[in-house]
This record gives structure tokens, C-alpha cells and sequence, in this order.
């Protein structure tokens, strides 16, 4: 006889689950610190430092935090993956230096531009090579060329308060655009048709 199953098919099988929560999580450092900035009026680099120490260790966190429901064949999770350890080390030198070298412009400068340049190279390759491959790599390949405009313009600015304002103005602005990509893509995935899961046997189906 032929037989009916409920079983999914192996390519369903093995496709991960839908990333859009990962990019609405990692927006939550880069707001909170954005706008702590925002509204400061304090724009020192001792400031900047603190702040670029919380982003950098509460972004780590976070992106470590939503590999772990990810499945081995998600492309988000090497990425995460490696934005953690980036963000990890520009934060922890951040406070390292405020804490040993005092509120330096010089250093400050130089961890906000490494972190932009680090950070932005490797989201915007990764978004070009997953083109196709991944409902977020257009979104990649944005932040990764706003996150290497951001050492562009750390690059030209010669003042404290300057260089605080827009590592604020990039943690809103990161921010705002991970949580619309989180839920952009939460709702296209909740409107695409679902596949069928199982075979119905058509009018002539015999033993």
C-alpha cells in the first residue's frame, strides 16, 4: 500500500530555526550606551572609555548568549561569534586603560577606531559572502560599512567630545537598525507560507 507520512523532509529537517531574535538582542547594549551618551552632558574621554567598556563587554555577552540557540548550521553563529571576541577586547582594554593610563583622547581614538575597522571588515565580508545564504546578510553588509564609517569619521576628529558623540550617535543608530532587521524578519517569517509536512496520495493511488 502506499503509505502517508508526517515525517519532514531531510532539507527541512536540517534548516535552522529563524535567526530574528539574535540582531534585537544585540541591539540592547549599543542603545543603552547610545543613549546614556545621548543624554550626558560630559562628553570627556574618560567618559567615552566607560562607555566604549560597557558596549564592548555587554555586546560580547549578548552575541555569545544567542549563539547558544543557534543550530551548527546557522551562518549567524560564526559571525556572533566572532563580533564577541572583537567586542571583548575593545571593551576590556577600555576599562584596562581607564583604570591604568587615565582618560587619554589618544587611546580612546585608537580603541574606537580598532573596534569600528575589526568589527565592520568582518560583518561586511560576512554579508557578502552569505549573500543568498542568509535573510541577514543585506543587514550585514549595512553595518558593516556604517561600523567602518565609524573609524573614518574617529579618524578626522581631534576633540573628546566629538569622538563621544558619534560613538553615541553609531550605538543609536546600530541599535534602532538591528531591532527593525530582528523584526523584519520575524514577520516575513511569520507570513511565508509554511511547507507541507506530509505527502497526500493522489486520486489513482493503488497497492
Amino acid at each position: 500500500m502506499g503509505a502517508m507520512t508526517d515525517a519532514p523532509s531531510p532539507a527541512a529537517a536540517a534548516a535552522p530555526r529563524s535567526p530574528w531574535l539574535a540582531p534585537v538582542l544585540r541591539a540592547v547594549p549599543a542603545v543603552v550606551v547610545g543613549l546614556a551618551i545621548t543624554f550626558t552632558a560630559d562628553h570627556s574621554a574618560q567618559l567615552g572609555l566607560v562607555m566604549l567598556g560597557i558596549f564592548g563587554i555587554g555586546s560580547a555577552l549578548v552575541l555569545l548568549g544567542t549563539t547558544m540557540g543557534m543550530s551548527a548550521g546557522e551562518p549567524l553563529r560564526g559571525l556572533h561569534r566572532g563580533l564577541a571576541i572583537i567586542a571583548a577586547l575593545a571593551g576590556t582594554l577600555s576599562i584596562l586603560s581607564v583604570a591604568t593610563l587615565g582618560a587619554a583622547l589618544p587611546v580612546l581614538l585608537l580603541l574606537v577606531g580598532g573596534y569600528a575597522v575589526l568589527a565592520g571588515a568582518l560583518e561586511l565580508v560576512w554579508g557578502i559572502r552569505h549573500r543568498g545564504r542568509s535573510a541577514l546578510a543585506r543587514d550585514g553588509v549595512i553595518v558593516g560599512a556604517g561600523t567602518l564609517a565609524l573609524a573614518v569619521v574617529v579618524a578626522l576628529v581631534a576633540d573628546p567630545v566629538s569622538a563621544v558623540g558619534f560613538l553615541g550617535a553609531y550605538g543609536v543608530v546600530l541599535g534602532v537598525f538591528l531591532i527593525i532587521a530582528g523584526l523584519s524578519l520575524r514577520f516575513a517569517t511569520a507570513s511565508a507560507p509554511a511547507a507541507p509536512t506530509s505527502a497526500s496520495p493522489s486520486n489513482g493511488a493503488t497497492a
